[in-house]
């Protein structure tokens, strides 16, 4: 007898007429987990087109436990979920616990120990993974909820899930669509609760960490603080922005306030999307899309 309780809803959901779960073994599922959300999207690898898009909000869900039970959850419902014949599953997870360690100072037997000077581990409740970025020479070393990998595998035991930090992601994607001149920038990423802020430089990431706010003035103090912190000019910056955040929300209100020139981000260009995708606002999802660049 199943006695968890459903604590998510289906806030979105787009699904190209032309695409068949038959169709599988050319595309690829991508998973985006927090304690927020559960999103997935399915991209088309022989046309290079998303045709898919689900996002299930989270209610009252606090631990990565609950995650992996309203995943679970979900699963039961969804078709999406249910196949094992995706060319490939890739899953970014988002939470605060990773680091960025350069590429020549990293030894894979001490990925822990570089990771616990960063964030509080239990060992009996994650796994650690890492993700390479080549371009960066570096190497994001994170944090997996063992209750999230597992329901993960369970739902798909054929499959080699790839497990990517949500900053990785993003960190692909901001580097691949901006343009390399002798300004530096800043980047934000807004979740409920999480915003993700990066500055790049001409050599490149300069910055890149993940805030919890509880509050809008929570919000805009990390925003200020790490401006200042990197040298940077709210009255003269430009902040592109993406995520969960509107125009008329209390975020960007705010946001208002303090930065002189705020600019919502779009979607990666060079892939191709359905439709479906029209009525969808260019900056929500960009997590998703981005993963797509992920190797």
């Amino acid at each position: 007898m199943n006695t968890i309780n459903t604590h998510y809803r289906l806030s979105y959901q787009i699904q190209d007429e032309a695409f068949s779960l038959s169709q599988a073994a050319q595309c690829h599922l991508y998973i985006s987990l927090s304690q927020k959300a559960i999103r997935l999207a399915v991209a088309d690898t022989a046309r290079n087109k998303f045709v898919v898009l689900e996002d299930y909000e989270l209610i009252t869900v606090f631990t990565p436990l609950q995650v992996a039970e309203q995943l679970r959850l979900i699963a039961q419902e969804n078709t999406f979920l249910q196949s094992s014949d995706w060319g490939l599953v890739r899953v970014a997870v988002s939470n605060q616990q990773f680091t960025l360690v350069p590429e020549t100072l990293y030894d894979p037997s001490h990925q822990f120990d570089y990771l616990r000077l960063h964030a509080e581990l239990n060992p009996l409740q994650d796994v650690v993974f890492t993700y390479r970025h080549s371009g960066l020479e570096a190497i994001n070393i994170f944090a997996v909820d063992t209750g999230v990998q597992q329901a993960m595998q369970d739902l798909f035991p054929a499959q080699n899930l790839q497990y990517i930090h949500q900053t990785s992601a993003l960190i692909r994607s901001i580097l691949h669509v901006t343009p390399r001149t002798t300004l530096r920038s800043m980047y934000a990423f807004v979740e409920r609760n999480l915003v993700t802020l990066l500055v790049v430089g001409p050599a490149g990431l300069e910055f890149c960490n993940v805030f919890h706010y509880a509050s809008p003035e929570d919000f805009i103090y990390f925003i200020i603080f790490v401006m200042q912190e990197q040298k940077m000019n709210p009255e003269q910056e430009t902040l592109t922005i993406w995520g969960d955040i509107t125009h008329d929300s209390s975020l960007f209100n705010i946001l208002q306030k303090y930065i002189r020139q705020i600019k919502l981000g779009r979607r990666p260009a060079d892939m191709d999307y359905s439709y479906k995708f029209d009525n969808v606002f260019e900056h929500r999802y960009f997590e998703l899309y981005s993963l797509h660049l992920c190797e």
